[in-house]
């Protein structure tokens, strides 16, 4: 099919077919098409720069021109700016009719409140030198268009009880995309991230990534879009995503990933950058290795109301410039439809323009009128080489308009009926250049028809067979060859780790070069306890573990990457992974010097006081790199509530609905300490609520997230590394300690970590004499130790303690084994969180069906909140709680 051929010889063929004169165009000729710069307005502005007045003038377009540019079908041109004081003091026509058009025209940019002269020259040069966009690249965006508009007239004829999200109106997004991509190679960029909403999406996946109409059509008769050999319960045709390699007509290829994004609008754009930023490190580009070459970039296409609206959008602008984030400069597309939902025009944006958040960060913002291709060749000119020389962030506010409503099924009209009246005489993109190339005689007047033609028979052919089409495997690919799907067992895996390798580790986690001068007080705290412990092989803490379980996957060959407020120290002081010179502030990490070969790395990243953005991006980042352990953690439990979104709508839904793994690991603080409501609670109950495991049968690896709730250091060690040793990935969610972190009790010996050893996922009871015990308590995490000293206290022989380490995916054998001990016992689950939250609604009904015991409940009783935040009541719920589970000794 045509379509899938390379887009210099699909052009060719047309042009070979339709052009009936292909003659030479003069360069007066090109030049009244605008496809030649003009060399005049810069001599004429370089006259002039000497003079005071005109110099005033020439300030005055660059400051406000973009408020007075022509770039909206619908005209919202500012007469109150400064400019039109400006204007009325000069009376040199010559100059400001060159002005008009540089910076009053199709494009009108906001450059000068960043605050680099050089930037500024740079941008003012772009400008007043407006590139040429050559005849074959012009036919080539036009036929583009052209199929674009066709689809979607054919899926609105053919499925018209579908919602479309056509990008009629919008069509110039295509059209800067195509232009981008062939942009790409001469400025080093072999790879591009997309992220995009709704609107246009299908478009962009069929007519530019080469998304097969057969599995388009395919999905629109409501079959699956996956080989029915990769398990998925799919998603809708809006979510849809691609991969593909693009050879450009300008020379070279172009790596193309549009990623799936779920109805959340503008989540999408921080997976696409945590993306971008893994996809920079495996390819050896900066920011990692200070060489811009070659860097991955992304290209993030907006929402006008969904920028401006979502604070998610601030988030990520707050990143792009910090050194644990940046992706190195992206590309922000706004397709801007000047309406919203169905909201009237202006209601959706306090600022002049969707895109003026990129004044808050000193990036340039372009105003782009969206049925000029040329204005819009211009911005992907600018927004690469821009990107290319500053590698920061540049935004395109594209104004263009929705020919439909939201879905295609909605009445705009109800909303916005003057709109409507012009959108109704506007003419559409295709058809402005198509009109502009036959008056020119480079394309026949049947063009548009003789491409729709060949198109149809394209999608008439695929329609005709697209029920008995098997789509390929888009999965398990790339970086991602050696994974697989996870299988139908609850596999157990030998986590342990040569013994005198860790204890290299342990000792190197604390090794400083000489002359750096550490905090005086992590000697006792820190350096030498860490010392003791690897000496004895005793007392490990929960801090030790982690580093043990970090440096023994540095040495096997993984990156471990870190992120979170105050995650370098530990929110409570706990960590240490990096430590700062007092007398220079540098940081150095311990775990990167192992040894002198070593080319892993930790990267330990205290990240802006953010969460939907930095877990979006961290979520992201997983998805590249199936080799490095990727780990957030909240600096309290219930700090996951913000990137709810992003834990909903990808984290523990993204391999169900797009066969996409995630090997995430998120560190939330978790424990009923007397703190009140705020910091106590990391909301377990959610998230084995949000887990798909099966409450009457067993579970099986093939979970959609792994919750656990472990009580020793090398528990945790074990559940870490075990991330890494399968030959698949899955989410993990840890309800982290926080008392626990110092506490004499929670520690484990060396042993325990060496080979042969592995995760526990239910620890029974060594301390009791099976005959003797009337009850166990089952429980997990902290409360294990508060149950433990209270049977101490009372010299309770009777009961005993089972921990389930792992309660997702539900460890039912390995219960029933412990449970098989103490046959004629009462059985309890004991927690100190609330009945309404917690896992007592999860574990119960599973204790019951699957393993047919009845259990009682010991612990607090409903709360509207985590926790009370009296602490006398607070003492008075503990005492209660232990009664209830010692109630028989009491």
């Amino acid at each position: 099919m045509l379509r899938h051929l390379y887009h210099r010889e699909r052009i060719a063929l047309t042009l070979t077919r339709c052009v009936s004169t292909n003659r030479t165009q003069t360069p007066a000729e090109k030049g009244k098409r605008g496809y030649q710069s003009d060399s005049a307005p810069q001599k004429l502005l370089n006259e002039h720069l000497q003079d005071k007045e005109a110099e005033e003038l020439i300030k005055g377009y660059r400051s406000w021109g973009y408020r007075h540019a022509a770039t909206s079908p619908f005209g919202h041109s500012d007469q109150t700016s400064p400019l039109t004081e400006i204007l009325s003091n000069s009376d040199d026509s010559k100059l400001r009719k060159v002005l008009d058009g540089l910076y009053c025209g199709g494009i009108g940019v906001q450059f000068m409140h960043i605050p680099d002269t050089d930037k500024q020259n740079f941008i003012s040069d772009l400008i007043e030198n407006r590139p040429v966009l050559s005849e074959e690249e012009l036919v080539r965006v036009t036929q583009t268009l052209i199929r674009c508009e066709n689809l979607d007239n054919f899926l609105a004829n053919k499925y018209s009880n579908l919602k479309q999200y056509g990008g009629q109106g919008a069509e110039g997004t295509v059209a800067f995309c195509e232009l981008l991509f062939n942009l790409c190679p001469r400025n080093k960029v072999e790879d591009v991230v997309i992220a995009i909403a709704h609107r246009g999406r299908i478009s962009l996946l069929t007519e530019l990534l080469q998304l097969p109409y057969l599995r388009l059509l395919k999905k629109y008769g409501g079959d699956r879009e996956f080989h029915p050999d990769e398990r998925s319960i799919g998603d809708v045709l809006s979510h849809l995503w691609q991969s593909a390699d693009l050879e450009q007509p300008s020379g070279g290829n172009v790596h193309v990933s549009l990623l799936p994004n779920p109805s959340h609008l503008e989540v999408a754009n921080s997976v696409a950058l945590g993306k971008v930023r893994a996809k920079q490190r495996l390819k050896k580009s900066a920011p990692y290795y200070g060489d811009s070459r070659n860097s991955p970039l992304a290209l993030l296409i907006h929402g006008d109301a969904a920028f401006s609206g979502q604070g998610v959008s601030m988030e990520n602008a707050m990143m792009s410039k910090l050194d644990g984030y940046s992706s190195n400069g992206s590309v922000h597309l706004i397709t801007n439809n000047l309406i919203g939902f169905t909201a009237q025009q202006g209601a959706q944006c306090s600022s002049f323009t969707a895109g003026d958040i990129g004044r808050m960060y000193d990036v340039p913002v372009l105003s782009v009128d969206g049925l000029d291709i040329h204005s819009i060749y211009q911005a992907a000119v600018m927004a690469i080489e821009w990107r290319t020389r500053y590698q920061e962030d540049i935004i395109i506010d594209l104004q263009c308009y929705r020919l439909h409503g939201h879905n295609q099924h909605d009445e705009p009209r109800f909303t916005n009926p003057l709109m409507y009246n012009i959108i109704d005489q506007l003419k559409p993109l295709q058809d402005r250049i198509v009109s502009e190339l036959v008056k020119d005689q480079v394309v026949p007047e049947d063009f548009v028809k003789t491409v729709e033609a060949e198109q149809n028979v394209e999608l008439s052919s695929a329609h005709k067979t697209c029920a008995d089409y098997t789509p390929p495997r888009m999965c398990f690919t790339g970086n991602w060859d050696q994974m697989t799907q996870a299988g139908s067992d609850l596999t157990t895996w030998q986590t342990g780790y040569n013994l005198e390798d860790l204890r290299c580790v342990g000792v190197k986690s604390t090794e400083l070069p000489e002359g750096f001068q550490h905090h005086p007080t992590l000697n006792r705290a820190h350096i030498n306890k860490r010392a003791k412990m690897m000496e004895t092989g005793e007392g490990i803490d929960w801090a030790m573990g982690e580093a043990l379980a970090f440096g023994s996957l540095l040495l096997q060959g993984y990156n471990v990457r870190l992120s979170g407020e105050d995650v370098s120290r530990g929110t409570f002081s706990n960590r240490h992974v990096t430590m700062y010179d007092q007398n220079t502030g540098h940081p150095y990490t311990s775990l990167n010097h192992l040894h002198t070969e070593q080319t892993t790395k930790l990267e330990a990243i205290d990240s802006l006081l953010s969460e939907e953005g930095v877990v979006g991006f961290e979520y992201g980042y997983s998805l590249e790199d199936p080799n490095s352990l990727v780990l957030w953690e909240a600096q309290f439990g219930d700090f996951f509530n913000p990137a709810q979104v992003i834990f909903d709508q990808f984290v523990v839904s993204g391999e169900a609905k797009w066969v996409l793994q995630s090997g995430l690991v998120s560190l939330l603080p978790h424990g009923y300490d007397g703190n009140g409501p705020d910091h106590t609670s990391a909301r377990l109950e959610r998230w084995l609520q949000l887990s798909d495991s099966k409450e009457c049968t067993a579970d099986t690896d093939d979970v959609n997230v792994q919750v656990a709730n472990c009580t020793t250091p090398a528990q945790y060690f074990h559940l870490l590394r075990r991330q890494m040793v399968r030959p698949f990935r899955k989410p993990l969610v840890l309800m982290s300690p926080k008392a626990l972190l110092r506490s004499p009790d929670a520690v484990s010996q060396i042993a325990e970590f060496g080979p042969g050893s592995t995760f526990q996922r239910v620890i029974g009871d060594a301390a009791v004499h099976n005959n003797d015990v009337k009850r166990v308590l089952i429980c997990s995490g902290k409360h294990y130790y508060t149950l433990r000293n209270k049977r101490n206290e009372l010299k309770d022989k009777s009961t005993a303690i089972i921990r389930v380490e792992e309660l997702c995916p539900f460890p039912s054998s390995e219960l029933q084994q412990e449970l098989n001990k103490y046959p004629d016992a009462g059985k309890f689950w004991a927690q100190e969180e609330s009945r309404n939250s917690g896992a007592w609604s999860f574990v119960n009904p599973r204790v019951k069906n699957i393993l047919g015991h009845e259990l009682e409940y010991a612990g607090r009783s409903e709360c509207a909140a985590a926790a009370v935040g009296v602490s006398k009541v607070h003492a008075v719920e503990v005492k209660e709680i232990l009664n209830q589970a010692f109630s028989h000794v009491l």
